[in-house]
Parts: structure tokens; sequence; C-alpha cells
């Protein structure tokens, strides 16, 4: 695996150094995941061949989300913050992942690292200003890839319960639009409790016996 990585990266001209930083994340990403995620990653890779780049991003972005809990952190602070202003300064989120990791120089470093990522992967936008705008969102219309998106959310921020109808807008999702419905989550393995009103709670199925006891 490291050297079928090491050669397509080679293809890239990056450095020895850059390659093997390279492998190293996308091997914790796609091979040495965790094996409570290890179905989704089946499914991902089952979903690519037939996805567009950018919903291939959709899968690189979600199995990020799940192997990476720094990076999951910041992307739902800017996630967060793009909901109340146009524009992210790097301090602001340099700020927030030091209060939660230290303030050490490799925390900084690391937080710069994943802003440049994202600019890479065209998610976001950096103006001589050092501040982070959004770029055009990618619109996720296939009912699977949503459902795929949901469980990821659920593992990754450890919820059991989630309200469907704020999935969406969940901040760390913030470079994706789409809607979701119920009926897109029906038949799966994710479970659908409807209380009061319109709202929809959206929950990881649980061994039978498992709802009662709580």
């Amino acid at each position: 695996m490291y050297q079928v990585l090491d050669e397509a990266l080679q293809e890239n001209g990056r450095g020895a150094k850059a390659r093997r930083n390279a492998r190293t994340i996308l091997i914790k990403l796609w091979f040495r995941v965790d094996s409570r995620c290890a179905s989704l990653r089946q499914r991902a890779l089952r979903l690519s061949p037939s996805l567009s780049p950018g919903e291939r991003l959709v899968l690189h972005w979600g199995m990020a989300l799940l192997a990476y809990p720094f990076f999951r952190d910041i992307v739902h602070e800017m996630g967060r913050l793009f909901a109340f202003q146009d524009a992210v300064a790097g301090h602001q989120i340099a700020r927030k992942v030091k209060t939660l990791y230290g303030d050490r120089r490799r925390v900084g470093v690391a937080a710069t690292a994943v802003l440049g990522s994202m600019k890479a992967w065209g998610v976001v936008e950096a103006g001589a200003d050092h501040l982070y705008r959004q770029s055009m969102p990618i619109v996720v219309e296939r009912p699977e890839l949503k459902r795929w998106l949901t469980e990821v959310l659920l593992h990754a921020f450890d919820e059991q319960w989630m309200v469907l109808e704020l999935i969406p807008s969940a901040p760390a999702l913030f470079p994706f639009r789409f809607s979701l419905k119920s009926h897109e989550l029906e038949k799966t393995t994710l479970q659908l409790v409807r209380q009061g009103g319109n709202m929809t709670m959206v929950g990881i199925e649980q061994k039978k016996g498992a709802i009662a006891q709580k």
C-alpha cells in the first residue's frame, strides 16, 4: 500500500518528505480506520467510482472527520463562524484550537496545515488579508451520499441522536449543500423517531432492548 501511494504521489512531483507525510495521512484516512467505521469506509469505496470529483470530496471530507478529531474541531468552528459572518480570520481558528489543544507552536502549525488543505480542496478561498471565505458550495443530491454523510456525522461527533432537520446545516458540513427528508433515510441502519410537531430524530441503530433500557 505504501509503495503504491508513493508511486502515485511521485507523479505529482512531491518531494520525499511531502510524500511520506501524505502517505501517513492517506493510510489513516482510508486504510487503518477504526473498526467502528469500517463499514462506512467500505460503502465509501463502493460509491466512489460512480461519483464526480466534487462528490468524491464529500467522501474524503467525511473520512477526515472520522479519522482526525483535530480536523473535525477546526471545520466545526469554521462552519460555526461562517454561519454568522462572510469571512473567517486565520487567527480566530488558531485561537479556538489552542483553547482545546494548548497554546503550543505545533498546534498552530497543524491548524495552518488544515486551513491549507481546505484551500487546496477548493472549499475556501484565502485572500491577502488572511481572511478565508467560502467557495461555491458542493451540491449533494444522491440519497446514498446523504445517508452516508448523516452516519459519518453521528459517528464523528459521538452522538446517538441528531435532529434530522438540522443535519444539512451542521457546521462541520459547511462546504456542502443538501436537503434531507425522512424517506431518504428509511430502510437503512439508521433509526427515525418522530417527536411532537415536525421534528424527527435520527439515530444509530441500537441493539434490541437498548432503547427500552435507556
